[in-house]
């Protein structure tokens, strides 16, 4: 590890390789900030949507706004690491090649909800069929009409991305 990293970025660092990986393609998925009006998540700031954190969001976007992205970025993962990738219970799926699956369940938890991505758990025997179970259930979404293509490109990009991981 670099010693000149701040104390934000070793505790990003330390937060495990693959909760890095999951993060990274998060967080690209979502981009910095989104304001779509057919979005019942309201404004987003790195996927964080403030119909449901509407506090942290407006401190996110504050921060972005006033050319703070990096320090806003980290205040995110953070966030992400304890209300998603905890709560879902992608720390647990470190085993027997679970890591794929762990990377799945966080970007749906992201995506869909921590309850919607426990739920797949449930039924799912590999990474590939919980990422087919995204797929159906986002097109019974209220506003599937609408985002159905987005999510479904989403998906894809986060299949290649995963399968990839057999490389490393």
């Amino acid at each position: 590890m670099n010693k000149n990293f701040d104390k934000t970025e070793k505790a990003i660092y330390d937060m495990g390789e693959n909760f890095l990986r999951a993060v990274k393609f998060t967080l690209l998925a979502e981009g910095i900030i989104s304001d779509d009006p057919k979005d019942t998540g309201g404004l987003t700031v790195f996927g964080i949507s403030s119909k449901w954190f509407p506090e942290l969001v407006k401190q996110l976007h504050k921060l972005v706004l006033e050319g703070k992205v990096k320090v806003a970025r980290d205040l995110a993962i953070e966030f992400y690491k304890v209300e998603y990738w905890k709560k879902a219970g992608c720390d647990v799926l470190t085993d027997d090649n679970r890591e794929q699956l762990a990377i799945c369940v966080f970007d749906t938890a992201v995506n869909c909800g921590v309850r919607m991505a426990k739920s797949f758990l449930l039924e799912s025997y590999d990474w590939v069929y919980y990422l087919m179970q995204r797929v159906v259930y986002n097109t019974t979404c209220k506003t599937e009409a609408t985002h159905l293509r987005g999510w479904t490109r989403r998906i894809a990009r986060l299949y290649r991305y995963v399968d990839g991981m057999d490389a490393y």
